[in-house]
């Protein structure tokens, strides 16, 4: 797994490695790895001296990639809150805040605004 790749699994999955950390006794591992990452250094020798890249590797594994084909309704369409259901254009996704991680989410009808669980900023849509 690359480091844009991983820095946007972390992203998304940091609260579940976060109980898993606290599960194993690694909780403050976990937050020294955190930082770390914050500042730009590698985390993947880390992650893995902590058991949590292989989980983290096999949960990405197992998540279909915002930029997948079909992951978006046809032609952009996403229902949006207090519209007739008719739908409406959506260009564009959430982003990673710093640009650090390939980390995107599409805008979804009822859902809070995305955060970077690792910077604890709401993530840019563009």
């Amino acid at each position: 797994m690359e480091t844009a790749e991983l820095l946007g699994a972390l992203c998304r999955e940091l609260p579940a490695l976060r109980t898993v950390a606290a599960e194993t006794g690694d909780s403050q591992a976990l937050e020294e790895t955190l930082a770390a990452a914050r500042r730009g250094e590698p985390v993947t020798d880390r992650l893995r001296d902590l058991g949590l890249l292989e989980l983290l590797e096999s949960w990405t594994a197992r998540t279909v990639p915002p930029d997948a084909v079909g992951a978006e309704p046809p032609g952009g369409l996403v229902d949006l809150p207090g519209l007739d259901h008719s739908g409406h254009v959506a260009h564009g996704r959430y982003r990673c805040p710093l640009g650090t991680c390939r980390r995107a989410e599409l805008p979804r009808p009822g859902d809070d605004l995305p955060v970077c669980a690792l910077h604890d900023s709401p993530l840019r849509f563009g």
